[in-house]
């Protein structure tokens, strides 16, 4: 991402409603998925490190973060997190089958080749391991925000599914997130192209006032209970998709059948 933008998404990443919001889904998620307190955890695309320390709050004792910014790994070191590395998401360099779960939060977007990064997150994984993988989704929402943030491109969510299954994933989760703020956010964007210059790429990260930074969070929270009680939603401004690690590789599945 920009530099200018990368330090002003550090200052907010603690508070804005929009990470309060992802970081709850994640955690829930986590849980879901069975994840044991003493679960090997891999958070790529880490950035300050926020995520790795509300889990460790919620007593995972191992977790491990990646960035390709030396900034954000800088930041983590700054406060403590060791276990952080600077890496390419597409190729980090750990051992085959070193971990229970990934968390892929909005990072496949960044990346030039996906599928590399994708085979990479499978081979990483134990058999039947996790992975959470979130992105940004239409590319009718595209914005200077996606600009300054480097992404070359927003996902649908079948998009985001035929990717993974293809790379060998089994999808055990797929919706979209984010849905009750997709229209107002919508909204918004169509009136930054009706008028131009109005919008700064960074606006989006500038942090509300408080009262409606926690309703905002607040809304975030509420979907995440519902989403994890099984509702699947139809449209949002985020794709989700959860998936595993097969026991077997595909490819040996498809000899022996």
């Amino acid at each position: 991402m920009r530099a200018d933008f990368e330090s002003q998404y550090h200052r907010v990443e603690t508070e804005h409603w929009w990470f309060v919001g992802r970081r709850d889904l994640l955690v829930r998620l986590i849980r879901d998925a069975g994840a044991a307190r003493s679960s090997r955890i891999l958070d790529i695309g880490c950035a300050g490190g926020a995520t790795i320390r509300r889990l460790q709050r919620e007593g995972y004792t191992n977790v491990t973060g990646i960035d390709l910014s030396a900034e954000a790994v800088a930041r983590c070191r700054e406060q403590g997190l060791e276990a952080v590395h600077q890496m390419d998401a597409q190729a980090p360099g750990f051992p085959a089958a070193s971990f229970d779960l990934i968390l892929a939060s909005d990072v496949l977007e960044h990346v030039a080749d996906e599928r590399r990064a994708a085979r990479a997150w499978l081979e990483l994984l134990k058999p039947h391991g996790c992975l959470i993988a979130l992105v940004p989704a239409f590319m009718a929402l595209w914005s200077a925000h996606d600009e300054a943030n480097h992404h070359r491109k927003r996902y649908r969510l079948a998009e985001l599914r035929h990717c993974l299954e293809e790379c060998g994933f089994e999808t055990l989760r797929a919706s979209y997130w984010n849905f009750l703020l997709f229209l107002p956010a919508a909204l918004l964007r169509l009136l930054q192209r009706m008028r131009p210059g109005r919008a700064t790429q960074s606006a989006e990260l500038d942090l509300p006032p408080g009262l409606l930074n926690s309703v905002l969070a607040g809304t975030l929270r509420g979907e995440n209970r519902l989403l994890c009680a099984g509702l699947s939603l139809p449209w949002g401004l985020s794709a989700l998709v959860v998936a595993r690690r097969p026991a077997m590789p595909a490819e040996a599945i498809t000899d022996n059948a």
